[in-house]
Order: structure tokens, then C-alpha cells, then sequence
């Protein structure tokens, strides 16, 4: 199991004559291996959230402070339920929502994450094949979570990487809640971050290859490694994809061509949907949406640039039955 030494809080929100409070007046904790399981279910559902912003502590931190001076853990969950809160308003809060702290580790990393989980209702069958309803947390539309690094926030409290949380809306802007709640200051946005790197992909074969096959293989090996990189949650460091391209394309150089750039960074957070324009051209409007890989480019889809159209020498066979009943029914 990646995930041990797991300790969950628990408490609940709850709405009553439009006032908003806490069911408990300290968390519940919860250890052993059922922690250890929720623990991982939770921290994988957040390491599939691509779109998330990093973060570091402000100096007035309440949170910093505590975990700094070693504060019982207990106490830490009770204050970041009470600060929560205190960003809440009835209607931004759903119907039923548990407040959900766990602190575990994973691999060798230390974690700490916050979050508010939804609970739904389902039938499950007893061993006499009898239905009885039951409820469960809703971890796989996880929303509204923070995860803090404190294995990185030990090394250096100034890391922009030290927390990370999922951007979204939850009735106002999400990063003005979080910034209120934990005290903390944006750092980098994994979005953001990753078109940087496409664009300095991108520079790269401009300014290194002429060959149509080498420049995708170019970008089809960095797709790959930032995909690898957002699955498992980690950043992705540019000289490691710098080696990676050399290794599978023969084309060294990456790493100093990234270098240049002035807001270069070693190591950026991964969102794999902004690696998109790497692998298709695509877009939308007027009523059409058009996508199709860009090594089709030059063979069945044909751009004349002056006359600004495509044209079209192959198209899929769903789309060619379509077309063809909509003539027959005509």
C-alpha cells in the first residue's frame, strides 16, 4: 500500500436557520488500516485533478505557525475546520458535506489534505440478498481541496510547490477562499505552466528540426512524460525531458533552448489537457468543431493558407454514413 501512517478528522457543516456551524466541536479521528484505504482513495482522487494552483505560505499563516511548532495534529484539523468555515456562506454549501483531514504518508512523503466531500445514497445487498440503503463519500467529484507538502515545506517553507489546490468555483473565486482560509500566496498554475513548456517545446523543433517525423517524435516523447508526470502528481523536471528527448530522438539541446526564456523554471506542475496542441490541431466555431491529429496534416487533410480552408482527402466512416443518409433523406 503507498499510503500508510494514515490519520483522518472528520466533522460536518450544517445549516441551520441560515446559520452555518459545525456539527462537532473537535474532530473525530480515525487511524488503522480503513485510514490508510480512504487516505489513498482521496489523494488519488486529487492527483487526477489536473487543474490545480500552487501555492506557499503567507508569513501570517495561522496554519504555518502551527504546523512549525510541532502543534498536536488534532489541533491543527480542529483550526482548519474553524477557517473553512469561515469561508462558507449557505449557499455555496451543499446539501450534505463532511469535512474530511487526513494526514498520511505517501511513499516518502508527508501530506496533509483538506477537503469537503459530498455524501450520496446507494442500495447495497446483505449476505441474505436483502437491499438496505446506505451512504458513502463522494471521493471520484472531489472539488474543494487543499494538500499541503510537508515533507517539501520542511526543506523550504518558501517552495512554490509546498501546496496545491483544485481550482474551481465553489460560489466565488476559489483561490479568494483558500488565500482567507490557509493563509497562503499563488505561486504557479499548472495550466499556466504547462502551455509555457508546449510553447518552449514547440521553439525547440522550430529551431532544431526540418523533419516532419523527428519534430513529432519530439513532441509525442514530451506529451508521454507530462502525462506520466500529471498521473502520478509529480512536477515535471525539465532536464529529465530534456534527457528523454535526446534518448528516444537522437536531438540534444532542449534543456539550454528552455533555459532562455525568461520566466524559466526547473520544474512545472503537469496539466495534461493543455498538452492537446501537441498531438491534434483543433477548434470551434460558426456552428463546425474540427480536430484531427497533426501528422495527418500534408497527407489526408490538405491547408491552403492562402484561401484559408482544408480540405479533406479522408474522412472517418461514422461521419461518411452520416453524411451519406443525410443526402438519401433529402
Amino acid at each position: 500500500m503507498v499510503v500508510t501512517k494514515a490519520t483522518l478528522y472528520f466533522n460536518r457543516y450544517r445549516l441551520k436557520d441560515d446559520k452555518l456551524s459545525l456539527q462537532l466541536d473537535t474532530c473525530t479521528q480515525v487511524g488503522g488500516d480503513n485510514a490508510d484505504f480512504l487516505a489513498g482513495e482521496i489523494h488519488q482522487s486529487f492527483t487526477k485533478k489536473g487543474q490545480k494552483q500552487y501555492c506557499s505560505f503567507a508569513a501570517d499563516s495561522a496554519v504555518f505557525a502551527q504546523i512549525k511548532a510541532g502543534e498536536d495534529m488534532q489541533q491543527i484539523a480542529d483550526n482548519v475546520a474553524e477557517r473553512m468555515l469561515e469561508g462558507l456562506t449557505p449557499e455555496t454549501l451543499p446539501a450534505e458535506t463532511i469535512l474530511v483531514i487526513a494526514h498520511y504518508q505517501h511513499l516518502a512523503t508527508q501530506y496533509i489534505l483538506a477537503t469537503m466531500l459530498g455524501v450520496k445514497e446507494s442500495v447495497q445487498l446483505s449476505e441474505a440478498i436483502n437491499p438496505q440503503r446506505s451512504q458513502y463519500l463522494d471521493i471520484a467529484n472531489i472539488s474543494l481541496a487543499l494538500q499541503i507538502d510537508l515533507s517539501e515545506l520542511s526543506i523550504n517553507p518558501d517552495s512554490p510547490r509546498s501546496i496545491g489546490y483544485i481550482k474551481g468555483r465553489v460560489g466565488r473565486k476559489i483561490g479568494d477562499f483558500m488565500a482567507e482560509a490557509f493563509a497562503i500566496e499563488e505561486k504557479m498554475n499548472a495550466k499556466d505552466a504547462t502551455q509555457k513548456l508546449v510553447e518552449s517545446v514547440e521553439k525547440f523543433i522550430e529551431d532544431n528540426s526540418t523533419d516532419n517525423e523527428k519534430s513529432q517524435a519530439i513532441r509525442d516523447v514530451s506529451v508521454e512524460a507530462m502525462k506520466m508526470a500529471a498521473q502520478s502528481g509529480e512536477f515535471m523536471q525539465v532536464k529529465n525531458l530534456s534527457q528523454e528527448i535526446e534518448e528516444k530522438t537522437g536531438i540534444a539541446g532542449f534543456y539550454d533552448s528552455a533555459a532562455q526564456a525568461d520566466d524559466f523554471s526547473e520544474e512545472c506542475p503537469v496539466y495534461a489537457s493543455a498538452t492537446k496542441g501537441m498531438q491534434k490541431f483543433f477548434g470551434q466555431g460558426g456552428g463546425m468543431s474540427i480536430s484531427f491529429d497533426r501528422e495527418l496534416l500534408g497527407e489526408k487533410v490538405e491547408f491552403d493558407a492562402q484561401a484559408q480552408t482544408l480540405t479533406f482527402n479522408k474522412i472517418p466512416p461514422n461521419l461518411l454514413d452520416a453524411l451519406k443518409k443525410a443526402l438519401k433523406a433529402n
